[in-house]
């Protein structure tokens, strides 16, 4: 039966009326710009990164740890009047810096509204992330590119719009972005669905979240941003020489960029990490910082630039991996996001913490290159850590609980049952201590058996390689593999990154991936 084409069109339009509300992060995220990156609430005509963007930058950790601490708020009443203190905080804000430039007050207003109103990001920073949880990997990811189109839409928007119109729009925002939440919980089919059972998120639990783990995670993120902040103040104070209208220029296009690298990460990349991220990371802020050696004009607006993309980036792909860890691992969202935005929010404050020190090592050196080169070391060191203790967080199930499928997302799924001998409780690379092991489930492990002999004959691994593939793709340790398999460690290493350039892969957490994946398959 052929549907009619006004039909087709009023199911397409309802779908995506349906997803508007899902968007409403990026309103957070245009605020914050508009307030920090443009001349409507600054009196010299640039960038407002003064005593606002500092208390700004010392509430909004202390926001994100206070939401990680608290008690997740167990009846609507009382989530609704978190949400309403969020609003009026953020309002609030505003209104101090606006009577402060009115005034001519001194610096205590800009701070005092500072501090109040990044306390009101940080609670929709979390409540945003814990609605972002509750959809499927496809659409986080979709979704959250969406938003942050949004929030540059709303920032070149401020940068046309006269200076009146421009704050009164921006004094909206919050509350936009507060609507659209409302939206959300008043769809029962849409915010109130029932979880699958790998993403139910109890309250105020941990679930499977390695803690310690998680903190050597967000050490990268720390770093990151420390190297971005450092940039943007000498940027902002002119040491790095960058047209105030350039400046806005690079925001906005830098976020664009972000998007779009994100579209072709979210298409391509089997599943997504933080390691992923530190690759395009990297790259990008090493020729940002490189760019500054030839002092040039033209390429210090193109260093300003990719610093704001690598920034617009870190902030996308964090949000996305966030929401996505919290399913994984069923913690709940309200203490990921708690604690995963407080490393992003610390590094920027790091960066002003450093600045005093950064400045002096760019005194005698003669070159603010040289400090950031530093800077850049450390973030690279750091980013090694992370990426070293990842496999160790993304999958930490208890071995005596088997993984209940996620029956939405490709990207969140978890390993599949083990049906290998089971290593001593201290080899075991993603579980924790338990006192028993329940047993395979026979047809899971002939399906997992099924797909690793698949995979090997398509990637022609040879006789060894066939052998270590299933004990990665169940999460072991190289050290353990070693052990069960009688072979040296530069063995073990040479034939491990033989299986990952064979079979196009870059880590042991996109292999688990494929694997499952491939089993459903079989």
């Amino acid at each position: 039966m052929r549907i009619p084409q006004r039909q087709k069109e009023a199911s397409a339009f309802a779908g995506v009326a349906e997803c508007l509300p899902d968007v409403g992060w990026g309103f957070i995220v245009a605020w914050g710009l508009s307030t920090v990156f443009t001349d409507v609430f600054s009196a010299s005509g640039s960038a407002n990164l003064g005593p606002f963007w500092f208390a700004s930058m010392v509430g909004a950790p202390a926001g994100l740890l206070l939401c990680f601490l608290a008690p997740r708020p167990a009846h609507a009443a009382v989530r609704n009047l978190t949400l309403l203190a969020a609003v009026s905080s953020m309002t609030l804000g505003l209104i101090l810096l606006a009577l402060s430039l009115q005034s001519g007050a001194g610096a205590e207003m800009q701070v005092a509204g500072g501090f109040v109103s990044s306390l009101g990001t940080a609670v929709f920073t979390v409540l945003w992330g814990s609605h972002y949880a509750r959809l499927d990997a496809a659409r986080i990811e979709r979704m959250a590119a969406c938003s942050l189109t949004v929030a540059f839409g709303c920032y070149a928007l401020v940068l046309v719009l006269p200076r009146t119109a421009a704050t009164l729009f921006v004094g909206c925002l919050p509350f936009l972005s507060c609507a659209c939440l409302m939206m959300l919980e008043s769809a029962p089919s849409r915010a109130r669905t029932p979880l699958p059972p790998a993403a139910k998120h109890p309250e105020n639990e941990l679930g499977r979240l390695n803690l310690a783990g998680f903190a050597r995670l967000g050490l990268g993120i720390v770093g990151a941003t420390s190297v971005v902040s450092v940039f943007w103040s000498w940027a902002s104070q002119g040491a790095i020489p960058v047209p105030p209208t350039a400046f806005s220029a690079c925001v906005l296009s830098g976020s664009l960029v972000a998007v779009v690298i994100m579209a072709y990460l979210a298409k391509y990349a089997r599943s997504l990490n933080l390691g992923m991220l530190y690759r395009w990371l990297l790259p990008i802020v090493s020729a940002a910082i490189a760019l500054l050696a030839f002092r040039s004009t033209s390429l210090d607006v193109f260093a300003t630039f990719l610093v704001f993309a690598a920034q617009a980036l870190l902030n996308l792909i964090t949000f996305i991996y966030f929401a996505e860890l919290s399913q994984r691992t069923g913690a709940s969202p309200v203490k990921v996001f708690g604690l995963g935005r407080f490393f992003l929010e610390a590094g920027f404050l790091a960066g002003l913490l450093l600045q005093p020190a950064a400045n002096a090592l760019a005194q005698a050196t003669g070159s603010y290159q040289g400090a950031l080169c530093v800077l850049l070391a450390a973030f690279v060191a750091l980013a090694m850590v992370s990426i070293a203790n990842q496999d160790r967080l993304a999958f930490t199930l208890d071995a005596d609980d088997e993984p209940a499928p996620m029956a939405t997302s490709a990207r969140t799924d978890s390993p599949a049952p083990p049906d290998a001998p089971t290593p001593p409780v201290d080899e075991r690379p993603d579980t924790a201590a338990s006192t028993h092991k329940s047993p395979a489930s026979p047809s899971g492990a002939d399906t997992f058996a099924e797909a690793c002999a698949a995979a090997s004959d398509q990637f022609g691994l040879t006789k060894r390689e066939r052998e270590i593939l299933p004990y990665l793709a169940q999460g072991y340790s190289l050290p353990y593999i070693r052990n069960e398999l009688y072979v040296s460690q530069s063995t073990i290493d040479t034939h491990v990154r033989h299986i990952y350039k064979k079979m196009g892969l870059h880590s042991k957490e996109e292999l688990i991936t494929y694997v499952r994946l491939r089993s459903k398959q079989q």
